[in-house]
């Protein structure tokens, strides 16, 4: 991928049932289904080294990616914070403004995003599968807050519910470990992120399937990508707490859970959290936050010299 590449972007504003399109020039709106997406692609294709930017919108963009990729046009995943941080900082619109294709556009070219990393078919279906997997964990949670609550008549259905949330999470690991097994590449990823300690399969899964390559990506863009980089709240001569923002929310919380296994069993994240907060007087959040950026380099290191390993 050439950082340098000149693009034309191309905003789209993904929903449901339609498509809002900014190509530069002027906002047009298109049906989003399998009838209208080649004369989309068509048109946006016309234009030389074409960029398509988008916000994730909870699944529903997963047809236009894989349409683009099919037509070899590049896109960018936007990160839905940073764009509505532009758009506050422009003045155009408050943070609470609903993000639309002219903006997305018009950020894309003002940050000159370049393509995003293309994962291949194994990462595609982690992920899907781990999505699978946090829906069943967040109906696991709410079923058992019901259960302490609830009367003779219904907890017998809810212990029910929750065997067969449970049952199906042991089921989506089975798939998960099965589609690895076949991808030799990634479950060799996926053993050496494991061999860290504090790293267990959920959180090596999650940097494999959202994360992509990090091994390729410079440090300070690999803390940025996972949100762990610490952001200014400084105001004239005001100094604002550092606070943590945008990135791969699914990312950072598999690797909060493996900081906090890592800060009793690894010495050296338990070292740099004891020193923080008994020496530094740190609040745990921050200590936490220190050992999570530290296991991602960590991890990041490991799979380098897997490379090496294997090359």
């Amino acid at each position: 991928m050439s950082y340098n590449k000149q693009y034309h972007y191309v905003g789209i504003d993904v929903a449901k049932q339609s498509l809002q399109i900014h190509t530069g020039e002027r906002n047009e709106s298109f049906a989003y289904n399998k009838d209208s997406l080649p004369g989309i692609l068509e048109k946006i294709a016309r234009f030389d080294s074409p960029l398509v930017a988008l916000e994730p919108t909870g699944g529903y963009e997963r047809k236009l990616v894989d349409a683009l990729d099919s037509a070899g046009i590049a896109y960018h995943l936007v990160d839905t914070r940073r764009v509505k941080g532009f758009a506050a900082s422009e003045g155009t619109k408050a943070k609470t403004d609903p993000i639309d294709a002219q903006l997305l556009s018009r950020f894309a070219k003002e940050k000159k995003l370049q393509p995003s990393a293309k994962p291949n078919a194994t990462q595609k279906q982690v992920a899907e599968l781990l999505d699978r997997r946090a829906h069943l964990s967040d109906l696991i949670a709410r079923e058992k807050n019901r259960l302490q609550k609830a009367r003779e008549t219904t907890a017998p259905l809810i212990r029910s519910t929750l065997d067969h949330a449970k049952e199906q999470i042991d089921q989506v690991d089975k798939l998960i470990r099965q589609r690895l097994a076949e991808d030799r590449e990634q479950k060799q990823r996926s053993q050496a992120l494991q061999s860290i300690c504090g790293v267990g399969e959920v959180t090596a899964w999650s940097v494999i399937a959202y994360m992509g390559q990090i091994e390729t990506m410079g440090r300070n863009q690999l803390v940025a990508l996972t949100g762990l980089a610490p952001f200014n709240r400084d105001s004239g001569n005001k100094k604002g707490k550092r606070y943590i923002q945008c990135g791969k929310a699914k990312v950072r919380k598999a690797l909060y859970m493996a900081a906090r296994t890592a800060a009793t069993h690894n010495k050296v994240i338990r070292e740099q959290v004891d020193r923080l907060l008994n020496e530094s007087g740190k609040p745990y959040n921050v200590a936490i936050t220190a050992a999570m950026r530290k296991l991602i380099i960590h991890m990041q290191s490991v799979l380098k010299k897997l490379n090496l390993q294997l090359a």
